[in-house]
């Protein structure tokens, strides 16, 4: 069981890794624009995974404290909301 757990966590590993280096290729393609904001949108959904899967995986909170691991999400959920919401207002204020 020790070994199936420890393949699953290189497995969890792997796509962190692979949704931090997509989330770093679609920010580095506007080197000194600003970024579109329907990109930025997809580098903050891939953070809100990323947390999702360290959060579950590597504190090893599924299915054992639930109500941390939510707060935890929301709580990286929050400063995705604020940054977005930012971006928009820059957006909108020009």
């Amino acid at each position: 069981m020790q070994k199936q757990k420890q393949v699953w966590l290189m497995g969890a590993a792997s796509l962190t890794m692979l949704a931090a280096v997509s989330a770093g290729l679609i920010a580095a393609q506007w080197k000194h624009e600003a970024i579109p904001f329907a990109a930025f949108g997809v580098v903050l959904l891939l953070t809100l995974v990323k947390s999702r899967w360290v959060v579950m995986d590597f504190m090893g909170l599924r299915g054992k404290r639930p109500g941390l691991a939510s707060a935890l999400v929301a709580w990286v959920g929050f400063f995705a909301l604020a940054a977005s919401a930012k971006s928009a207002l820059a957006l909108l204020v020009g």
